[in-house]
Formats: C-alpha cells, structure tokens, sequence
C-alpha cells in the first residue's frame, strides 16, 4: 500500500510503473499485483483550465471539451474541432515535461540496483 500511494502521490512515471505492474501477476506477489490494479481504471485528470494552460505553453490554439474523455497516468483525451472535422487532442499532464528526467534516472538506478543485488535475473 505504501508504494501504492507513493506512485499516486508521484505520478507521472511512477504510476506507468505501478500500472506495469499490475500486469505481472507471473512475477510478483499476488499482493502487489492486486494493490497496484486500482491504478489501471483511476488515472488522475487534469482540470480544464491546466490542460489549456499546457495547449497554450506548446503553441497550440484549439478549443477542446471541457471534459475528457480518456485519462492516463501521462496524459488525457479531449474531443476538439479542427477545420470543421472532429478530432482527439492527446495533452500531457502538466509539470512533466519538468519531472520526466528525474523520474527516468531513478528507473535507472533502481533497474541496476535490482540487477547488482539479484545477478541471476535478468531484466
């Protein structure tokens, strides 16, 4: 449950993570597996307004849906118009572009921890 909160509290890459592992009921416990599946259906969602804010901060100047319609760990899915046809805008959640590098140097660090303690598994 802790790393449970830890990945919600995180976000971003830590949630993909959690979400990952979800699926790997052959290699991890029973325990996590189960802990970490609430991940997969609750991705957090941005509010209108930060997901305009992003759009803006990009260059982008499409009106979207107030409300999305698919939401993940990384980004989320509004409905827009663009030249009178109807078309999906996929918007990264905001603030992670800023945490993305810190968040992959620790994967990092951990994968090679996890292959120094453990020499036999592979990853």
């Amino acid at each position: 449950r802790r790393l449970l909160a830890m990945a919600r509290a995180n976000g971003g890459a830590y949630l993909k993570i959690a979400q990952h592992a979800a699926q790997l009921d052959y290699l991890l416990p029973a325990e996590y597996v189960e802990a970490f599946e609430s991940c997969l259906d609750d991705a957090p969602r941005s509010s209108y307004r930060e997901a305009r804010r992003v759009l803006r901060e990009e260059g982008f100047d499409i009106d979207i849906e107030p409300t999305p319609v698919a939401s993940g760990s990384l980004a989320q899915v509004h409905r827009a118009a663009l030249d009178g046809r109807a078309v999906a805008v996929k918007i990264q959640h905001p603030g992670l572009r800023e945490t993305s590098r810190g968040d992959v140097d620790v994967c990092v660090f951990a994968t090679r921890l996890v292959e120094r303690l453990f020499p036999e598994f592979e990853l």
